[in-house]
């Protein structure tokens, strides 16, 4: 019996235009009553997530900042902060390489970009976004630095450099076309869920899981219905025991539905 369900948003629970699934509330609404926890799994910020999802602060589970944030039913369960001088010597090398660098914050999602394009990407996932002209003035707790390649292909670019300079000392992770975070050493969304699991008394085969990008991998070795949208990362969909169908196609809500709620 499942009793434990982790979903990534972009590209797997959100539609391409950012869209909850129009059965969200019902879906959430029928869980609830069979005791079966939900838990919102992303690279996103809480300060972004809280107001998504501000009528379900109460019932869902939230992994934020790709584990680096851990959220459940008014308790933060867990964080992980990035050394600040760490944080500094991420946003000097970035600015070299002419990168667009956000720190994912308490207060905050602070950003050097400012271009239209740019601001438009980063306000598609930071709600509580702020420039700052000197990066390296913030002044907050940093959970996640992550990193926007303007042209794309960030893969073959900047991510290489990135795991070459700091991928000894930190976790880093491909999390889409465009982008790349940077979290403390084990922090994923994986072990974020293995933490909840050990708190809820849920193990691996009572565990369903969805995901689409390199960072959702973890999350999904961690739970037995793990599945790949049609629109993975090949490496994802090695890495899931099953696959569904887009996120265009409201999946997530197919799949919960068929396993969970018949």
């Amino acid at each position: 019996m499942i009793k434990l369900i982790a979903t990534d948003l972009d590209g797997t629970m959100l539609d391409d235009s950012k869209h909850l699934p129009d059965n969200f509330d019902e879906v959430i609404h029928d869980l609830r009553s069979r005791n079966i926890r939900f838990a919102v799994s992303s690279g996103r910020s809480f300060c972004t997530l809280k107001k998504q999802f501000e009528s379900y602060l109460n019932d869902l589970i939230f992994i934020c900042d790709n584990g680096a944030y851990v959220y459940d039913k008014g308790e933060v369960v867990s964080t992980s902060l990035l050394p600040a001088d760490a944080v500094q010597n991420i946003i000097r090398f970035c600015e070299a390489e002419g990168l667009v660098i956000l720190l994912c914050g308490k207060k905050a999602t602070w950003h050097n970009g400012t271009d239209s394009e740019t601001l438009g990407e980063i306000r598609k996932y930071y709600l509580n976004e702020q420039y700052l002209d000197d990066l390296s003035s913030f002044d907050d707790e940093v959970f996640k630095v992550a990193i926007f390649e303007r042209k794309g292909g960030i893969e073959n670019t900047a991510y290489p450099k990135l795991r070459a300079r700091y991928g000894e000392y930190f976790n880093v992770q491909l999390s889409g076309e465009r982008w790349v975070d940077i979290m403390n050493t084990g922090i994923t969304k994986g072990s974020a869920l293995h933490h909840m699991q050990n708190r809820l008394g849920v193990d691996y085969g009572e565990t369903m899981s969805f995901g689409d990008y390199l960072n959702d991998i973890e999350m999904l070795e961690n739970s037995y219905y793990s599945f790949s949208m049609e629109n993975s990362h090949s490496l994802v969909k090695k890495a899931a025991n099953f696959s569904t169908g887009s996120n265009n196609d409201n999946s997530v809500m197919k799949e919960i539905i068929k396993l969970c709620l018949q």
